[in-house]
């Protein structure tokens, strides 16, 4: 049996420069993790008294996309971190796109909430930075 298994390596992660799908994406640099989108799905408890088998009844609720968490390397002269810091102080909604290595593409509207810098004594110096997606992401299949 063979496998359509691939390693994320070569995925990007990159920003819109005027925060809409249609502006210049730039990529971030020294990513080392893409952690989302991850869809779910609410339920709401439609249980009744007359629920058959006293099991309980579900429907569909609203659908989310969870948060978005980008690992990066540190660099303090580069520009990824300013962007970011300015990012979060812009109380702005933005335009991100996560690309695979076969092009396939999640293109998504949302904000940043969390710049987290990590200095360990012995390793390189790291930054997790965690973007709530807002409304509906968009899958783009490789062509």
């Amino acid at each position: 049996m063979t496998t359509n298994a691939a390693i994320a390596h070569s995925s990007t992660f990159a920003r819109s420069g005027d925060g809409l799908s249609s502006g210049t994406m730039t990529a971030l640099g020294g990513v080392e993790s893409i952690n989302g989108v991850s869809l779910t799905r609410d339920t709401i408890d439609a249980t009744h008294m007359g629920s058959t088998g006293r099991y309980r009844e579900f429907v569909p609720g609203l659908r989310n996309a969870e948060k978005v968490t980008i690992g990066i390397q540190f660099d303090a002269d580069g520009t990824d971190y300013a962007n970011a810091i300015s990012d979060l102080q812009a109380d702005i909604v933005g335009y991100y796109e996560v690309t695979f290595p076969d092009t396939s593409e999640w293109g998504f509207s949302g904000f940043l909430t969390e710049v987290n810098l990590d200095t360990p004594m012995d390793d390189k110096m790291m930054v997790e930075l965690v973007y709530e997606v807002t409304g509906q992401p968009a899958f783009t299949a490789a062509a």
